[in-house]
């Protein structure tokens, strides 16, 4: 397959490219420049969808502004999707996010789902891969993980009982993969997460355990009240890693069903507990 893959730079857009290349797919993969989510050159970016069979939008970011995340999720996604129905392309696959929702109020989810619904009304078969947090060697949010993992004593809030169902990076590309090659009807949602659902606290222990060869951490909790007033200046410090939106999608957290995960992989998808004992099968 021709297939045309923007975000092919990032954690998430390498190792779907690897897999797709493995598999003897012919990849475009435009560069920041080329693809500039936040001003796109229609010059630059209509000769790239000629002759091709698929467009995977992998690109996503983490940013305090709101402005910039409805630019990057849902304006960019949406004005591709209409060059490539001008241009014949028939099919899109987007990566958006867990809990992506067009009316949800955190910027973050809601832009994601305004982006989905509008490549949902675009024209192409459009399938959409809804990941958890990712756990990766390499990702900004895995590797953050990992170094709080190093510590003793993690001050949580709310004492990390926010339950979380992180996915391998292995899975997440064996699972875009797979809906690159099947073609699913259009409107597929995969919500792509492990089966076991952890406390965040959990989470962190499991880490220090198996990469840290520790105990898992002594846990003192923080309370809300006292974090909200200290989470506007988070936002800005961490560019929308650490906000009070980020903070209410831990507390809306409830446990995501997998059986449609499990019947695109073929097994059911990896725990945390078993990241690092047992390999994904290449897809």
């Amino acid at each position: 397959m021709n297939i045309l893959l923007f975000g092919a730079s990032g954690f998430i857009g390498r190792h779907i490219a690897t897999a797709l290349r493995a598999r003897g797919h012919r990849l475009t993969t435009p560069n920041r420049v080329q693809a500039n989510y936040r001003a796109l050159d229609e010059n630059a970016l209509r000769p790239l969808l000629e002759g091709q069979d698929l467009i995977i939008n992998a690109v996503g970011i983490m940013h305090r502004r709101a402005d910039i995340l409805e630019k990057v999720h849902h304006h960019a996604p949406a004005q591709i999707a209409a060059w490539a129905r001008a241009e014949g392309v028939p099919r899109f696959l987007q990566l958006s996010a867990l809990g992506a929702d067009a009316a949800h109020p955190v910027a973050f989810v809601g832009s994601k789902g305004r982006g989905d619904d509008a490549l949902l009304a675009s024209g192409l078969q459009v399938s959409i891969a809804r990941p958890s947090l990712v756990y990766g060697r390499g990702g900004t949010s895995s590797e953050l993980f990992i170094r709080l993992a190093r510590l003793p004593v993690l001050i949580l809030p709310a004492g990390g009982r926010f339950t979380i169902q992180p996915v391998h990076i292995a899975d997440l590309g064996t699972g875009m993969v797979r809906l690159a090659e099947n073609a699913p009807p259009h409107g597929t949602i995969i919500h792509m997460c492990s089966a076991r659902a952890y406390t965040l606290a959990d989470y962190f222990g499991i880490l220090r355990r198996h990469l840290h060869g520790k105990a898992p951490p002594s846990i003192m909790p923080l309370p809300l009240a006292i974090l909200r007033p200290l989470l506007p200046l988070a936002n800005y410090l961490s560019n929308g890693l650490l906000s009070a939106g980020n903070i209410r999608l831990l507390q809306e957290s409830a446990h995501t069903g997998t059986s449609t995960f499990s019947a695109l992989l073929g097994r059911e998808p990896l725990c945390a507990a078993d990241f690092f004992s047992t390999l994904p099968k290449a897809p």
